[in-house]
Formats: C-alpha cells, structure tokens, sequence
C-alpha cells in the first residue's frame, strides 16, 4: 500500500457545506430501536432509511441504517460492510434486527463529503492528496476482492482532521459478480460517475471504480464533471460515445493521468486502485 503523506486540511481551501434550512429537513416518524436514540433522518433509499442516532451504550453518535423486515438489500450490505476493514473505509459500530426493522450502525463522519467542496476548479496541490486518499481507500476495499460500484463525492467523507474516507456499501458486490437480479434498463450506480460497461450489465471489476474516480479527478481540476448532458439519456449516451473535454492548459500534465482512468474501454484503463496510486504517487 502506498504510503499517505502529510495531506493539507481541506476546510483550510473549501468553502464550509451549507447547513440544511428547517425547510430541507427530511420529516418522517421515529422508529424504535432498542439501544439508540433518534436524531434526525438524514437519508432516504429505495428500500432503505438513515438516521443520525445517538448509541446508548457507547456514547457517541453513529449513522443507523434502517429496512423494513423482511428485507434483503440491508443484509448483503452489512456481509459486505462488515468485510470491508480499512482505516480509509468507514467502520461498522453493529448491526442486528427489531420484530420491524434491519438496521445497520456505522461510523459516523461529521466532517460533510466532497461532493460539497465542488463546484469550480481545485487546484492540484488540494486535489490530488484528496484523490490520492480516496484512491487509498478504494485499493483496500479491491485487496479484499470487492467493488465498490457508486463511487461519487457523496460517498467520500471528510473526518474532522480533513482526511477522506469511503463510505455506502448499498452497491459493493463481489469482483466479478453479475447481478443477476439486474432488470433491463435499471441502472446501478450513480449516472454522473458510473463507467461504461457498468451500464451494460458487465461484471463488477475494480477497473468500473477507477473509471469513477476519474470522473471525480476530472471534475476537480476543471470544476465541471466531463460529461456534464443536461438530461439523463445525454449523460449516459456521453459516457459511452463522447470525448471528455481537455484539462486547463495549468493542469495539462495531468492529461495522461485522466486518460488512463477515463480510458472507455476497460482493457485500456488503469486496473484497480493500486494502479492509480502508482501513477499518482509520479505526480505528487
């Protein structure tokens, strides 16, 4: 594993994430479950709700992730979770099961995620320690025969001393898993990041990440993500048929970098994330 330098503090260059008015808060009933008390909901999934909690027992607050019983997507998380250990992987605090509910506790991370830092150009001495941890922590989830399939800026998170940590596990199957509960046309990942032969139904591959965390590289450095259609058809038809635009003339360097990530087909593109870190740690 590639060692971590001394990586400059974000919130140092960032702009501070914008706190939820009382009118975006997310209004719903509070479940019981025994040993927590309920804060806030601060998400909603398709079969799934999380909750700010405060746990009981170790006296700290923790993110509670809830599905109704019987449920099965809340289950093939914590398997996988509870294998991805990593100190750039965000941590299971416990998990278990109410009459009504499957919940999952982990880790919280209070530090906001990346996806609120963008918005314009970064420049490279912030971007790339970033993306090299973020790099990090996908290498330690791949060293463990998993694929991550949602990485976005959302899912990287900022502890309080700055450092970057990934976290969702909703989507991680195994390396070389075909979902074989896939429905025609259903999408799994996120539009904007997600790589070309994921939307095909192809196996999960470390390779798919990459491809993702090049679209988060691109979009630092350039302050729009590179394939950036207005509707949901334009953005995956870019995906799989548009050139991503060139990087500022001060970041050109960097070109061969984004290239091997952005590569369209997967044979041509950096493998896994112990690849991008190679290639990184030429350029920091």
């Amino acid at each position: 594993m590639a060692g971590s330098a001394a990586v400059p503090n974000p919130s140092l260059f960032w702009r501070a994430p914008r706190a939820a008015s009382d009118d975006e808060t997310i209004i719903e009933v509070a479940p019981r479950i025994p040993g927590f008390r309920m804060l806030r909901l601060i998400g909603r999934g398709r079969h799934t709700r999380a909750w700010l909690a405060w746990d009981l027992n170790r006296h700290t607050d923790v993110v509670l992730k809830l599905e109704a019983e019987p449920g099965t997507s809340l289950q093939r998380e914590s398997a996988i979770a509870a294998r991805a250990v990593g100190p750039r992987l965000v941590r299971v605090q416990g998990q278990g099961r109410t009459a009504a509910w499957s919940w999952l506790a982990m880790e919280h991370v209070p530090g906001g995620n990346l996806a609120t830092r963008l918005g314009k150009p970064i420049p490279r001495e912030h971007a790339l320690p970033v993306v090299r941890q973020a790099a990090e922590a996908l290498a330690q989830l791949h060293r463990l025969g998993l694929v991550h399939r949602d990485v976005k800026p959302a899912n990287f998170l900022l502890r309080e001393d700055g450092t970057v940590v990934l976290g969702d596990f909703g989507l991680a199957v195994e390396t070389g898993a075909v979902d074989s509960e896939r429905v025609a046309g259903a999408l799994h990942g996120t539009p904007r990041y997600v790589a070309p032969e994921q939307l095909q139904g192809a196996p999960a591959r470390p390779s798919a990440d990459v491809y993702s965390l090049g679209v988060l590289l691109h979009e630092m450095l350039c302050g729009q993500a590179p394939f950036p259609g207005k509707t949901l058809e334009e953005v995956l038809a870019q995906h799989l048929l548009a050139t991503p635009a060139r990087l500022p003339a001060e970041v050109a360097d960097l070109q061969p970098l984004v290239d091997l990530m952005l590569c369209r087909e997967p044979q041509g593109r950096l493998a896994d994330a112990d690849a991008v870190l190679g290639q990184i740690g030429q350029r920091c």
